[in-house]
């Protein structure tokens, strides 16, 4: 399969899960950068400006709510493209992330690999970034 060419960074903390999602992504053409707590995560996003950012809530160091409220307080982190993937439940957490300007929150067990994938796919068309 050719690359995509989009670069997905993905801050996650839980090992297993992180090398089987980018194992996936890579699969689909993406070229994906990780980070293994919160300020790994926003030091990456600052530096390398990715196309999306895939980001657990809870994180070592700092927590996903904190690394996009960092984020959003730098010229380009204020629009860049967020998905939260988390175990927490849709609810306080999620309305807290939503007024973050996420582009969506997942809950970890209610979606599978290849569904995850396509929602960073179907996010980044509909953000006017052809994945073709």
């Amino acid at each position: 399969m050719s690359a995509i060419s989009k670069t997905i960074l993905v801050v996650e903390d839980e090992k297993f899960f992180l090398d089987t999602l980018k194992d996936k992504l890579k699969e689909s053409g993406f070229v994906v950068t990780e980070a293994a707590d919160g300020n790994e995560g926003l030091q990456a996003a600052l530096k390398t400006h990715p196309d999306l950012i895939l980001v657990d809530i809870v994180l070592p160091q700092m927590d996903g709510l904190s690394v996009v409220r960092e984020l959003r307080k730098d010229m380009w982190g204020k629009d860049a493209k967020v998905i939260f993937l988390t175990n927490y439940p849709f609810g306080e957490k999620a309305g807290e992330a939503l007024n973050l300007g996420v582009t969506e929150y997942i809950t970890k067990a209610n979606w599978t690999l290849d569904q995850i994938v396509g929602k960073v796919k179907e996010k980044l068309e509909v953000f006017g970034k052809a994945y073709v």
